[in-house]
């Protein structure tokens, strides 16, 4: 009796393992790895949050992702020996500061974590950190900035910026450094919010950072219908890896507009951009994949800036901030003389193409990037362990700071 149970248990298992599977592309790196992780987040964020979402609300539904992506976390090893770990402030700014035991420059990275403006902690970035650390002998000082929705924007941009002015003009010789030796390193919104502090030093004339190091970064919202979009419909579709609906609730979370279900549907439809505008013009042309490389382009994928339907309230609410150049660095304009950076894009990432379109204008305005390219990276990929697309990418880092810091 008991076998029988069993092997019904385990039938049961394996069949509703079986009905939830999606393959996932062979070209993809640490494919088992992903494999696994993917189908865990699916079943906790995007199944059971989905059902969280529509109970409690898009808000409860971030807390509980906070809370899913914070549990690998909880029981994580201590620093090696060789670096000192502190929680620290920098004005009101929590920050935690990485001491290497044998620091071989008095340059420092200043790291701006991603999670859509919305979940991730500066801790969940420890293992990158020593990583970057073994390699360079760099003092790392990792920005912990409240989060949206209960911080929109502009507090992250402002919260950033106000502990960048304060190491240049103030911690500096706490933490001995040189201020003239500065990187400014994010991924994803952290990515957006180091590159928009660097073009608001320019545009006020302040000590800008030496360099910058720009990791799958958000770049701006107007085109989610691009190739790197059509991948995801293509190859990912259903799964957890960074998907269209969940970067449109980040977005409408950041804006501080609601981010209902039928919004998001909107959002990641264009419907919340106009086609009748001169300013959607030119913006068009800015962000046409026809300025992509040939080899990223998508049969019968046309340029849709904007959806045929906007929704004119949605529009409305995303007009108010959406076309800040602090919100779309994109935007920028007159960037002659904003620091060097490197800029990383991966393969199977839906902001693969926003990348690259920031590379190509800041190389109009003769600003020196180097652009790499990962075509097997995924977005997340500096955060999965014992990863070697991950080892690759940090060796890639390291080499330019190398060189540029």
């Amino acid at each position: 009796m008991a076998l029988a149970a069993f092997l019904l248990i385990t039938a049961l298992l394996i069949a509703f393992v079986s009905m939830l599977y999606i393959p996932l592309p062979d070209g993809i790196g640490d494919r088992l790895k992903l494999q696994f992780v993917e189908f865990l987040l699916r079943i906790s964020n995007e199944y059971f949050g989905k059902l969280v979402g529509v109970i409690f609300g898009p808000v409860v539904w971030n807390r509980l992702t906070r809370l899913i992506v914070a549990i690998p976390f909880i029981f994580k090893s201590g620093p090696p020996k060789w670096v000192t770990v502190r929680n620290e402030l920098i004005g009101t700014t929590a920050v935690r500061v990485y001491y290497p035991q044998e620091r071989k420059s008095n340059a420092l990275i200043l790291f701006i974590h991603g999670g859509g403006w919305a979940i991730m902690r500066a801790g969940y970035y420890d293992n990158v950190i020593y990583m970057l650390i073994a390699r360079l002998g760099t003092l790392v000082i990792s920005i912990d900035y409240m989060l949206s929705p209960e911080n929109p924007y502009p507090g992250p941009v402002n919260e950033c910026e106000a502990v960048f002015h304060k190491i240049v003009n103030e911690e500096h010789e706490r933490f001995g450094i040189n201020p003239n030796r500065i990187c400014i390193m994010g991924d994803s919104a952290g990515g957006n919010l180091s590159t928009v502090i660097a073009q608001r030093q320019l545009r006020n004339k302040l000590l800008l950072p030496k360099c910058q190091v720009l990791i799958y970064p958000v770049i701006h919202s107007f085109d989610l219908k691009s190739p790197s979009y059509q991948v995801y419909y293509n190859e990912l579709y259903g799964t957890s890896i960074l998907n269209p609906c969940l970067m449109s609730r980040w977005y409408l979370l950041y804006l501080g507009i609601p981010a209902t279900t039928a919004n998001v549907e909107k959002f990641r439809n264009n419907c919340h951009l106009r086609s009748d505008t001169e300013q959607s013009e030119w913006l068009r042309e800015m962000i046409s994949h026809d300025v992509l490389p040939s080899e990223f382009w998508v049969k019968d994928c046309s340029d849709k800036y904007a959806n045929s339907d906007p929704d004119d309230e949605l529009c409305e609410l995303f007009e108010k901030h959406g076309f800040d150049v602090d919100f779309a660095p994109i935007l920028g304009d007159n960037l002659n003389g904003l620091p060097p950076a490197m800029i990383i894009t991966a393969g199977y990432d839906i902001l693969r193409d926003e990348g690259i379109l920031y590379a190509k204008r800041l190389q109009s305005f003769s600003v020196a990037v180097q652009w790499n390219h990962y075509p097997a990276a995924y977005h997340g990929v500096i955060n999965m362990p014992a990863s070697m697309q991950r080892n690759q990418i940090i060796d890639d880092i390291a080499q330019y700071l190398n060189s540029n810091l």
